[in-house]
């Protein structure tokens, strides 16, 4: 055989045209399939993570157990609603660093705002020298 003619036994396309050896129609089904597939992977996805369903709060009375009753099994009981106690404790914390208060009258100690404790550390420390460490080595200093 030469080599101008092609091995399946076809005519060769004449010079100056060119044949196109793709099937467009097999790039349909070919994405039609993927969309199956997708679709599907979706479905078994959705009935697998029970049908993306949040459950229900249960109520008050089911979700605390007695603990009288049950003192010798340990477990941990759960706040039902923690952002307002987290909310009040915050609150808390925030109010004692801001707040002018005795701590004891007697002994003249007061709690003031880190903020002003803060620019008082800083004006204290421009104005009094800090002493050096000793050396834990023995060795006199001169």
């Amino acid at each position: 055989m030469a080599h101008t003619t092609p091995e399946s036994g076809a005519q060769p396309a004449p010079r100056g045209e060119q044949t196109f050896d793709l099937d467009v129609s097999y790039m349909g089904w070919f994405s039609i399939g993927i969309m199956l597939l997708v679709i599907v992977t979706a479905l078994s996805a959705y009935a697998m993570l029970g049908g993306f369903r949040i459950p229900l709060p249960r109520p008050a009375s089911v979700a605390v157990p007695n603990t009288q009753e049950s003192a010798a099994v340990p477990f941990a009981t759960l706040q039902s609603t923690p952002q307002v106690d987290l909310r009040s404790y915050r609150l808390a914390q925030a109010n004692a660093l801001e707040s002018y208060r005795w701590i004891d009258r007697a002994g003249g100690i007061v709690q003031i705002p880190i903020e002003r404790a803060m620019e008082l550390v800083a004006t204290e420390g421009n104005t009094r020298a800090v002493p050096a460490a000793a050396p834990s080595t023995g060795a006199k200093t001169r």
